[in-house]
């Protein structure tokens, strides 16, 4: 029954499933298009990102989760957490050892590599756990940074930035190709960020935090959203990027065609009105992100 329990806090660290993780879409795609395949050498590199990726996203979601043990009950979730709390402590106490490990292997890397891996490690390491700690620096500064849609908006935009030089210094210097990557996963984060917390309104609201879902209307969070994606797509589709990438990247149209008709059109014509019926429609946003960074990888080839 422990080990059960155990693996059952593992899978949090899954949770939820992205790009990123439990398959690593987005480590991939970096490792194809920084031009590092063609040797052994090129694969060994490719499992070293796979394997930060991995360190950057586990601890950061079990962490999130052990601390969200309230709003998870209010929205009536069920996990291993809100059916047995006592584990909550054991989830914290692997959530950092992971984040620990990760540091301990990236500034490896960093001397392996002579590249400041590490220094970005950190600030992802810090960004992250201050967005979820209600143990400790809630405790010492009185805020953390979940709690407000101002917090979230500023954790997504460093987040994200970080997690993607992170994993890119494993596989090459930062170069301009590295600068309209981060530039792009930032867009789709911050597009991501304004919906994930449409479903967990009134846990939010009965927790007292004050989310992008909580203070603003759907309406206009999925507006916004479907406007960062577009800015996302335009940014790999430019004759800047296409210059730099190569006409390979121009395949980006297709997820980017099947966004626009499955999403961007279907929620104006409804004037931005989001109802139980447009599930298909965000889960068709989610699809396209999916298959962009697949065929951003798949880009490296054309």
């Amino acid at each position: 029954m422990c080990w059960r329990k155990t693996f059952a806090l593992l899978k949090l660290c899954n949770t939820p499933a992205s790009i990123y993780s439990p398959f690593p879409l987005f480590a991939i795609s970096l490792f194809l298009i920084s031009g590092k395949s063609s040797s052994i050498y090129g694969l060994t590199l490719l499992f070293a990102g796979i394997f930060v990726s991995y360190l950057l996203t586990f601890p950061s979601n079990l962490w999130n989760h052990c601390n969200d043990l309230k709003e998870d009950n209010a929205a009536g979730k069920k996990t291993i957490l809100t059916n047995d709390p006592s584990m909550q402590k054991r989830a914290m106490y692997i959530s950092v050892l992971l984040y620990a490990f990760s540091l301990f292997f990236v500034y490896y890397l960093s001397i392996e590599f002579q590249r400041p891996i590490y220094l970005y490690c950190i600030i992802w390491i810090i960004i992250t756990w201050w967005y979820s700690d209600n143990f400790i620096l809630k405790k010492l500064i009185g805020f953390r940074l979940k709690q407000h849609y101002i917090g979230e908006l500023i954790t997504y935009s460093i987040g994200s930035v970080m997690y993607t030089l992170s994993v890119w210094l494993v596989y090459s210097d930062i170069n301009l190709t590295a600068i309209i990557m981060t530039i792009a996963v930032l867009l789709f984060s911050i597009s991501g960020l304004l919906l994930k917390d449409i479903k967990d309104i009134s846990g939010d609201e009965k927790a007292g935090l004050k989310t992008f879902g909580v203070v603003f209307r759907p309406s206009q969070l999925i507006r916004y959203s479907c406007y960062f994606m577009i800015l996302f797509y335009f940014t790999l589709l430019n004759p800047f990027t296409l210059k730099n990438f190569g006409l390979g990247i121009f395949i980006i149209i297709i997820p980017f065609t099947y966004f626009f008709k499955n999403v961007f059109i279907h929620m104006y014509k409804k004037d931005w009105t989001l109802g139980i019926e447009d599930l298909q429609s965000l889960k068709s946003m989610g699809n396209s992100i999916y298959a962009s960074f697949i065929f951003i990888g798949l880009s490296a080839f054309i």
